[in-house]
């Protein structure tokens, strides 16, 4: 409930959280009502929409090294082993699905981004999870874009792996909004991605320095 989360009651104040729990209920407004959802209530949730679309939080948190770690020991259970100097203790691993949009949505660094085709091809993935997934996190062009990767790989290497029916979903069901893959830095940095991501990662609305020779040698070391 919005009236108990400590943090929503720093945004909103308790006259705007029982005017919007009022509109909720279909309860007719009186005026003061009404003017507090659209002058003060409306524009606190539309900045709130882009800050989140923005990322924001994401990019000014410092990096997790607990949950870096998480995602390396989680890696090697799915048979990614990275090299790697820290010691990392035995813990509860990630669902295969669940590991692969934390990659996306919280640690996107490179090495890990690289990791997720051969995750594909290398696990039995739960297909309806993943498009579950997609639409929890809004990360369907990411993953249309690993997906297509994973395909291409699998030709390459011989693997017998399908996943022509979620591909088609992730392109029918592709966002507009075109989006950094991999961790974000400086506007600066956003336009030197727009001159240089390759085609095919430009073809899912992204941005990134991925490219297809630096996954096929990826794959020859772990498939």
């Amino acid at each position: 409930m919005i009236t108990k989360n400590t943090i929503i009651t720093r945004i909103l104040g308790e006259v705007e959280i029982e005017t919007i729990l009022k509109r909720m209920k279909g309860k007719k407004l009186k005026q003061t009502e009404r003017n507090y959802l659209s002058r003060s209530i409306r524009p606190k949730l539309i900045a709130a929409r882009i800050l989140t679309e923005e990322r924001l939080l994401e990019k000014i948190q410092r990096p997790d090294k607990a949950l870096e770690k998480k995602i390396i020991y989680t890696l090697d259970k799915y048979g990614y082993k990275m090299i790697t100097l820290k010691k990392i203790k035995k813990q509860k691993t990630f669902p295969i699905e669940e590991l692969i949009a934390t990659i996306i949505t919280s640690y996107p660094t490179a090495r890990f981004i690289e990791a997720i085709p051969v995750l594909l091809l290398k696990n039995k993935i739960d297909k309806f999870k993943m498009v579950e997934i997609a639409n929890s996190y809004n990360i369907m062009n990411q993953l249309g874009y690993l997906i297509d990767t994973a395909m291409i790989l699998a030709k390459r290497f011989g693997i017998k792996k399908d996943f022509r029916d979620l591909l088609s979903y992730f392109k029918h069901n592709k966002e507009k909004k075109v989006i950094c893959l991999g961790e974000e830095k400086d506007d600066a940095y956003k336009i030197f991605l727009l001159n240089t991501s390759p085609p095919r990662i430009r073809k899912w609305n992204l941005l990134g320095r991925f490219f297809d020779g630096d996954f096929i040698r990826n794959a020859e070391a772990y498939l």
